[in-house]
């Protein structure tokens, strides 16, 4: 069966490494063009790419790909089946008429829930007790086409999105390796998804990441978790030229307190820093990065950061 592939995030490498190691028949792989990255603006490779190109596959970026000459690179291949995975843009019919079988796609989440760019961030925003990856057939709408495969797998308490794809990712690359054996096989039981169960999972923006202290530790505690590593959860200490950024990394829940929200509580007995949050709740900072610092433990910050009681964040 020829193959070909469509990735471009981190996450998608982990599928054609497995797909690589399974002896499958990838003719090509296509990715997003070089982008700038860091402070020097250096042209950088998706890291699709770079493992393709580690492996002598052919490689195309192009920069669109609705359009004739896109499709007859990919025709080129004869490919009866494709497999994406977080290739960043959504694939048009003029590329889903070419494949024999069609386009699969591997979504990190157990549709139909969380469909779009951050499916991830979101069951853990909402608290989900377990997620998954999902294989079903790609059409020309989001997330939308029938289901194939579905694994599952719980959340920690204590995951974050990043820790949260580490598991995913070897989870999913084993799936999309399960159903190409279908394909080659003729076994294929698709399962159209439910519109009534369906929710939605849009890009996030960086505002998001902005602590509102007047929640509860639990909702700002999902925040911190699910927000990493991108946006990234933060707050302000200080006014006028002495404001600084606080980007806060991990924390847990504290005890009872009577305080506005944001107000900074140091508990010597405790042996930590608190900030009061809504309902005379109150949350335990553990990891905190300052603003053009290292991460760092909320006690070596409270030594260097001279804090006081009663001092607000937000």
């Amino acid at each position: 069966m020829n193959l070909c592939f469509f990735g471009s995030a981190p996450i998608a490498v982990s599928t054609l490494e497995e797909m690589i190691n399974n002896n499958l028949n990838i003719r090509a792989v296509f990715t997003q063009p070089d982008r700038p990255a860091g402070r020097g603006g250096r042209m950088t490779p998706t890291a699709v790419k770079e493992c393709a190109l580690k492996h002598d596959l052919p490689v195309h970026a192009p920069e669109k790909i609705n359009n004739e000459e896109t499709a007859e690179l990919l025709r080129q291949y004869k490919p009866d089946l494709v497999v994406v995975v977080a290739y960043g843009h959504l694939i048009p019919q003029i590329l889903l008429d070419i494949p024999t079988y069609g386009f699969i796609n591997m979504h990190a989440s157990i549709l139909p829930k969380y469909r779009g760019a951050a499916p991830v961030p979101y069951a853990i925003l909402n608290g989900e007790k377990e997620t998954g990856v999902t294989v079903f057939r790609l059409n020309n709408r989001f997330d939308e086409g029938d289901i194939l495969e579905i694994a599952r797998i719980p959340i920690d308490d204590k995951d974050t999105t990043e820790s949260l794809l580490r598991k995913l990712a070897p989870l999913g690359a084993e799936l999309v390796c399960k159903v190409v054996g279908e394909f080659e096989a003729g076994w294929q039981h698709p399962v159209p998804q439910s519109e009534e169960e369906a929710s939605k999972a849009p890009k996030m923006n960086k505002d998001d990441g902005l602590i509102n202290w007047e929640e509860d530790p639990a909702t700002i505690d999902r925040k911190v978790r699910a927000y990493q590593p991108w946006p990234l959860c933060y707050t302000f200490i200080g006014e006028g030229k002495k404001r600084r950024r606080l980007v806060i990394t991990e924390v847990e829940q504290g005890p009872e307190i009577k305080g506005e929200p944001g107000a900074v509580q140091i508990f010597a007995e405790l042996e930590g820093l608190y900030v009061s949050c809504g309902n005379n709740h109150s949350l335990k900072i553990i990891r905190i990065k300052p603003e053009g610092k290292r991460e760092m433990s909320a006690k070596e910050f409270m030594r260097g950061a001279h804090l006081e009681k009663g001092v607000i964040l937000g």
